[in-house]
């Protein structure tokens, strides 16, 4: 039996913050119920369809922690009448958004990593992206987290107005103190349809110049790394062995369930998307339809870029001889115009694998620009 990751998208929060454009509303206390009874439905259609077994399941949003932990009792329910055996089970929580009962209620249910949305400890950055916690209630909510036993994952963002390279030392100096397994650290990007976006179009943010970013950035790696966290992927950090095993089956082309609104998903060389309409979404349940909107076969020319994209986003790269078998050719003689642009620039390293250097992976989106 195939075995398959499964995310699952909450669209609820609290506050919607400044620089986000995922699917997510504020304020719908009214709509959780009936989404969730439809999310129901489409994961017992699914169970119908497809013969799979799950092994990683990751709740997300939104704010998952932010609705009453009920409906996330009923959602993982009916996720455990697949055949499972989950190896990682994450749900994303903000500061603010948990509690002691909810915590224990996660830990019965069988979570076992939990991502906490922290963006930053700089109070005054935190209310300039429009938060609506402080560097106290972080801090507070991690501890809590730390004494319920799971493994503590956060995200933490480079380039936020009125952040400076002094605000992110003071940030890297509690990563040090507080020692969690796993960090996703991200650069600010204005995705169209957010606050900062508009405001970035009217000239009204405040950013860091991009050399002083990367100088940053090359910083923050070297720094983490002495605490223990190994950057394994371009964007994500970890302790060794708490590496994120659901999110490597997106950058190893593996399957995946998109369940949700708005969500993806990948099955058999299949990628689909579902559609990002309450209203919408809730029809096609109730005449026994898949909430898809898009379907996209994934040919063996989109896979190959795929493969060499989402592989190179990994510390180990292109395993060269992986690579021949999978597509029967010659990795370094089929890229070789690529290869040559960046030859000498201490670029990548060839080995077994093909692989990026710490300034590689910075820069990748050189490389992978010229791939596309």
């Amino acid at each position: 039996m195939k075995k398959v990751g499964a995310y699952v998208h909450i669209p609820f929060c609290e506050k919607k913050c400044y620089y986000c454009d995922f699917k997510a509303f504020a304020n719908l206390e009214g709509w959780i119920g009936g989404y969730v009874e439809n999310l129901i439905k489409e994961i017992s259609l699914y169970r119908q369809r497809i013969d799979v077994s799950i092994d990683s399941l990751y709740i997300g949003g939104g704010t998952p922690s932010y609705i009453n932990p009920k409906y996330i009792e009923t959602i993982v329910g009916e996720i455990n009448k697949f055949d499972h055996a989950l190896r990682e089970f994450t749900i994303e929580a903000n500061p603010k958004s948990i509690d002691r009962q909810k915590l224990k209620i996660y830990k019965d249910l069988g979570v076992t990593r939990i991502s906490l949305g922290v963006q930053s400890f700089d109070d005054r950055v935190l209310k300039n992206i429009g938060r609506n916690h402080n560097k106290k209630i972080a801090l507070k909510d991690i501890d809590l987290i730390r004494e319920f036993g799971f493994d503590l994952s956060f995200d933490l963002m480079l380039n936020l107005p009125g952040q400076d390279f002094s605000s992110v030392k003071k940030d890297l100096d509690l990563v040090k103190d507080l020692r969690p397994d796993h960090i996703s650290w991200y650069s600010l990007i204005l995705d169209k349809g957010s606050r900062f976006y508009a405001l970035d179009q009217k000239g009204k943010l405040d950013l860091m110049d991009d050399d002083l970013e990367v100088d940053i950035f090359t910083y923050l790696i070297g720094r983490l790394k002495d605490f223990g966290l190994s950057r394994y992927e371009i964007s994500n950090f970890a302790r060794k062995g708490y590496e994120s095993i659901h999110n490597q089956k997106y950058w190893d082309n593996e399957g995946y369930l998109g369940l949700g609104l708005a969500s993806s998903g990948f099955l058999s060389n299949v990628r689909y998307t579902n559609v990002d309409n309450f209203i919408i979404y809730g029809k096609m349940l109730e005449k026994g339809k898949l909430p898809i909107k898009s379907r996209e076969f994934i040919s063996t020319k989109e896979r190959e870029k795929e493969y060499v994209i989402f592989k190179l986003r990994k510390r180990e790269g292109i395993n060269l001889e992986e690579f021949k078998n999978k597509f029967g050719k010659d990795f370094l003689i089929a890229y070789k115009k690529v290869l040559r642009k960046f030859k000498g620039q201490n670029f990548y390293n060839i080995g077994d694998n093909f692989y990026f250097t710490d300034k590689g992976m910075s820069l990748s989106n050189e490389f992978f620009l010229e791939i596309i």
